[in-house]
């Protein structure tokens, strides 16, 4: 309770001597971005982790925080993300159908979409054959190998928008 009043209460300091809107907006961003990126490479990374050490109990436990993270964190950071993106672009002045821009849209429109349409529903999937038929069941390796493969992907996804965004690429 209280680190999270703390962080309300410095967020609001800091954003109040921000020097224009663009400032906040950005920072804003940022931070979702960063709370969903990070969120998305600590949860592959566990996964893969236990996925080679055959730990069906613990990957039904990381799958079942992942359900639960994911919607209630990591589904709001991202369209955060995309609200602050969208107001930089407008705010800034910056124009659309740039490449970096045209990417980093293209890009978040598929992982949205693989997070919201697949990932949190098969994490829900998971947990629920974890429980009916065990963690180590025939079911649940077969959804775990198949999350874990659109894992990998769609960090490696996140991990290029970041890097779009940051060097600013133009073709």
């Amino acid at each position: 309770m209280f680190a999270g009043m703390s962080l309300i209460a410095g967020t609001i300091v800091l954003l109040w001597f921000a020097p224009d809107a663009y400032s906040i907006y950005k920072a804003l961003h940022v931070l979702a971005i960063v709370v969903w990126v990070g969120g998305d490479i600590s949860l592959t990374t566990l996964g893969i982790v236990f996925e080679r050490r055959r730990d069906g109990e613990t990957l039904a436990a990381i799958g079942k925080a992942g359900a639960w993270i994911g919607t209630r964190v990591y589904t709001p950071a991202l369209f955060a993300a995309f609200a602050f993106g969208v107001a930089l672009v407008e705010k800034g002045g910056l124009g659309w159908g740039r490449f970096w821009l045209d990417f980093a849209l293209v890009g978040w429109a598929i992982a949205a979409t693989v997070g919201v349409g697949f990932v949190g529903p098969e994490l829900g999937r998971i947990d629920r054959a974890a429980q009916a038929s065990g963690p180590e069941s025939e079911e649940v390796r077969r959804r775990v190998a198949r999350l874990f493969t659109v894992f990998r992907f769609d960090t490696v996804l996140l991990m290029l928008i970041v890097l779009d965004m940051t060097a600013k690429p133009s073709f």
